[in-house]
């Protein structure tokens, strides 16, 4: 477990994203890169939100609960980015 990972999940252990770590680090690596940045929510809109042409595979659904849990966790933390979030917040409890 990365404990720098881990601190900016206010060391809440229940959210740390382990498949999510070991089937797609470089996913990862990036998200924790932008954490805090105002780029996060649309980088994660990259992912959740296609607009190529052709069909994406997606993620395996256990990887998809994990960004989107990142997701909650990050727009609880510094709110919805203005350009708008997939996720609503409000909506969503974490427990």
């Amino acid at each position: 477990m990365n404990e720098k990972i881990l601190m900016l999940l206010n060391n809440k252990e229940e959210y740390y994203p382990h498949k999510l770590e070991q089937q797609f680090p470089q996913i990862l690596n990036k998200i924790m890169m932008m954490w805090d940045s105002p780029e996060f929510d649309s980088y994660l809109n990259k992912f959740m939100l296609d607009k190529r042409e052709h069909a994406r595979q997606g993620f395996p659904p256990d990887i998809a609960s994990e960004i989107m849990r990142l997701s909650m966790l990050h727009s609880e933390q510094f709110g919805a980015a203005s350009t708008g979030s997939w996720v609503e917040p409000s909506h969503i409890k974490l427990d």
